[in-house]
């Protein structure tokens, strides 16, 4: 013991100590307690994260809907009334002297009346739904995989022609290496259609003529 009452002899280190200061596990040879994999029947180890690549494909489920509704009502009303009555006026008689000429005071009456009322309303729903299978192109220094995609189906002179471009985070893509559109940003769908059946759901050029002509 010096002057100050502490002893000068090094502390020996027992396991209550070391538990008490958590370094159990450092300073003795204690054992570690087990885990839950090392006892558990239905254990499951949690699957790795896939790892996608430049080139890699990816099925995107591309399910877009959209409903416009526009309800608009328009009235307008007009009133006129016009009264004028002529009581005095000269005129010349037989004899080459004035006289008046408005012996009964004929009048003028007029009455003007209109109306306009006009009610409208625009529904308009539009959807679309397809898979279709994209190529990574590029990777982001961010992980973000930009995805394009081009599909196009012939039958007999009719042509479908599907295009997609777009940017997904990389956790958005699933195990079997599928996703949804509604993750993809700076999300572009191009739809186009040409052929037989197209041409028969146009417009006669005649009827366009008459609509510009007529438009009500």
């Amino acid at each position: 013991m010096d002057e100050f009452g502490y002893s000068a002899e090094p502390l020996q280190l027992t396991s209550s100590l070391a538990n008490t200061f958590g370094q159990g596990d450092i300073y003795l040879d204690s054992p570690k307690p087990p885990l839950v994999k090392d006892y558990s029947l239905i254990y499951v180890p949690a699957p790795e994260p896939i790892v996608v690549k430049v080139h890699d494909i990816i099925s995107i489920l591309v399910d877009e809907k959209s409903s416009v509704t526009i309800d608009s009502r328009y009235n307008r009303n007009r009133s006129e009334t016009l009264k004028a009555e002529l009581k005095e006026f000269l005129r010349i008689d037989e004899a080459g002297n004035l006289a008046p000429a408005a012996l009964n005071s004929p009048k003028i009456d007029a009455q003007l009346q209109g109306r306009l009322q006009s009610t409208g309303q625009v529904e308009d729903r539009e959807g679309i739904q397809y898979r279709i299978a994209a190529i990574v192109v590029d990777i982001r220094p961010n992980g973000n995989l930009i995805l394009e995609a081009r599909k196009s189906i012939r039958t007999n002179r009719d042509v479908w022609e599907y295009r997609l471009t777009g940017e997904i985070r990389s956790k958005d893509v699933n195990r079997d290496n599928s996703a949804l559109s509604e993750n993809i940003a700076n999300l572009d769908i191009v739809k186009h259609q040409r052929g037989k059946v197209y041409e028969s759901t146009k417009r006669p050029w005649g009827v366009i003529l008459y609509d510009l002509i007529f438009p009500f």
